[in-house]
């Protein structure tokens, strides 16, 4: 299925909000994490929300962000050319600095919707730098995700020693001033490492926030970052009072890495030299009795096991948002036959 973009995207908010589940908007930094998400949501039928952070960009571009932005995104794009689901890709907690790259993604048509991220400034700044990026992006059917509150945490290069909860009476006045087409707010979540049973959720303002868009005909899903330790009742909660995205790399990552933790401890045997043995890495032990074990060392092995983990903790996670069997691409191959 070719790359979907932002008006399919808007589609998929519209029948999430109208059939009261959601979607896990997912970070990658490399393939194996996006394979395994593919995966999971292929057998799901669910569509597939996947998020590139600056720092993520910056990482894969070998330390230069429009080149690694670059070659994510045309990843995900050939990718999505084998997946039978709608696949959606986000740029997530970008700012101000990071505009010229955010040009170029409009621009060149590279994602499906942007997330400008001007949280640490005053409400009016906020909503000037927000307003500015939905005006970048009129025209070119790519939404715009804009934060109000703060988040406490560190994500990626985003951090932030404080929280403060989304206002629900400014919420309706900085969705109507920016043009933002989704709204992240603040509701007690962390980012990082947090357990959900230790967080103070606060719900009450998720229903309120939800309800006073409605009410003020403004049609903004509500997305809900730090989300990577919620519970799985807190996710229903959260969900059944409006939130239609919830933001997931945390996760991910420690899934990532206690996988290829857990298998490098097995095999160590297998790759690094026994006692005794000199290291000779330069020569692969061509001197020696011992040699590693190619079939153990190579990237490849541990890698299809990442992707495995990886599946199966994403086809937990689709089926605690209730997205699975809702693609709209089925919808709209059931309306055109």
């Amino acid at each position: 299925m070719p790359f979907l973009g932002g008006r399919e995207l808007r589609a998929a908010f519209a029948r999430a909000e109208h059939e009261g589940f959601a979607f896990t908007a997912n970070n990658v930094t490399e393939p194996n994490v996006l394979l395994g998400l593919m995966d999971a949501a292929t057998k799901a039928r669910s569509d597939l929300v996947v998020q590139i952070s600056g720092g993520a960009a910056k990482y894969a571009g070998g330390g230069d962000k429009l080149t690694g932005l670059r070659a994510l995104c045309r990843t995900v794009h050939e990718l999505a050319e084998r997946c039978p689901v709608g696949v959606f890709l986000n740029l997530d907690h970008f700012t101000v600095d990071d505009m010229a790259l955010l040009r170029e993604a409009i621009t060149d048509r590279l994602v499906s919707s942007l997330m400008i991220d001007a949280s640490q400034h005053s409400f009016d700044d906020n909503v000037r730098i927000s307003r500015e990026v939905a005006e970048l992006a009129n025209g070119s059917g790519i939404l715009v995700e804009a934060e109000l509150g703060k988040i406490k945490g560190v994500e990626d290069e985003i951090a932030s020693d404080e929280a403060f909860t989304t206002d629900p009476d400014e919420a309706v006045e900085f969705v109507r001033a920016s043009g933002a087409d989704l709204l992240a707010v603040s509701v007690g979540t962390q980012h990082g490492v947090s357990k959900g049973k230790s967080l103070s959720l606060r719900t009450d303002l998720v229903r309120e926030i939800h309800q006073r868009l409605r009410d003020a005909s403004l049609e903004a899903p509500l997305v809900l970052h730090g989300s990577s330790g919620l519970l799985p009742e807190q996710v229903r909660e959260v969900i059944r009072l409006g939130i239609r995205k919830l933001n997931k790399d945390t996760h991910y990552q420690y899934v990532y890495g206690r996988t290829a933790c857990e298998y490098f401890l097995e095999h160590a045997s297998s790759i690094l030299p026994p006692e005794g043995v000199e290291d000779d890495v330069l020569n692969l032990f061509a001197d020696s009795e011992w040699s590693p074990d190619k079939k153990r060392f190579d990237p490849r092995a541990v890698g299809r096991l990442i992707q495995e983990r990886v599946s199966e903790i994403a086809a937990e996670l689709i089926a605690q948002v209730g997205s699975g069997g809702h693609s709209i691409v089925e919808s709209q191959e059931a309306t055109d036959a």
